[in-house]
């Protein structure tokens, strides 16, 4: 059941790393496109430019820049996640280890307690033997 508890954080670690990859992604792209779109913007209005063609690319700029902002936030709330979801699976982890200890030495005195019944048998068969003489 630890090791269960263990695999299912580690999953859900990787499945927020993934979103937070992808998030990283957009955000990337969306600064790019934005830079692009104002270096056309520069040039456009360095080579002449109507007002609302002006206004047409400053708004979309402003909704560019939105958009980058909104998505540094989801990256921001996606690296909470993985921090936490990370701490989980460490103490998923270390509760499976030691679950894993626990029961190597249950194994462990189990098989010296069957040890040394299996002496003690084996020693009580030889005194018979050697009494029996």
């Amino acid at each position: 059941m630890a090791q269960e508890t263990e695999r299912e954080c580690a999953v859900q670690m990787a499945s927020v790393q993934g979103r937070l990859a992808d998030a990283e992604r957009r955000c990337h792209e969306l600064k790019r496109y934005l830079e692009e779109y104002r270096d056309m913007f520069r040039r456009r209005a360095t080579a002449g430019m109507g007002v609302s063609g002006m206004r047409d690319y400053q708004t979309f700029i402003a909704r560019l820049g939105d958009a980058v902002r909104q998505q540094e936030g989801a990256i921001g709330q996606l690296q909470a996640d993985c921090e936490r979801a990370r701490a989980s699976w460490l103490q998923a982890a270390a509760r499976s280890s030691a679950v894993r200890k626990v029961i190597a030495n249950v194994r462990s005195e189990d098989q010296r307690l069957e040890d040394r019944r299996n002496q003690k048998e084996s020693d009580e068969h030889a005194q018979r033997q050697g009494g029996a003489r």
